[in-house]
């Protein structure tokens, strides 16, 4: 059982990555649709290129123990933001997504933490 839980976190981590380095991409090299979504949001194309950024940094790092926290949270951050635009945009039917992602990631950024417990004994 433990082992097929395992291969879930891996395929879902995996996914993600892939999904994320997709979307990053299209971002970073300026695929049209892409940049008029973001132009139609009012958003200006330096701040297209850092989250494209994020997400190719963010997905890749979900792939490396070392990196995972930070990643996660990293793309949360990004998820958050993508839910207050389609908010504060009126688009309350795709708003869902970016929603999930973003407690799908808070949950990674825990889980991928640093597994020692405090130790409370310790003298102040």
């Amino acid at each position: 059982m433990k082992g097929l839980r395992i291969f879930a976190k891996w395929v879902m981590i995996v996914g993600l990555c892939l999904m994320f380095l997709s979307a990053g991409i299209y971002k970073l090299i300026g695929h049209q649709e892409t940049t008029l979504t973001f132009q139609a949001l009012g958003f200006p194309h330096w701040f297209q290129v850092v989250i494209g950024l994020g997400e190719v940094l963010g997905g890749l790092g979900l792939l490396m123990k070392k990196y995972a926290r930070y990643a996660a949270y990293t793309l949360a951050v990004i998820m958050l933001g993508a839910t207050i635009t389609l908010l504060l945009h009126g688009d309350t039917t795709t708003v869902a997504i970016p929603f999930v992602l973003l407690l799908v990631f808070l949950l990674i950024g825990r889980q991928s933490g640093n597994n020692k417990q405090p130790n409370h004994a310790t003298p102040i």
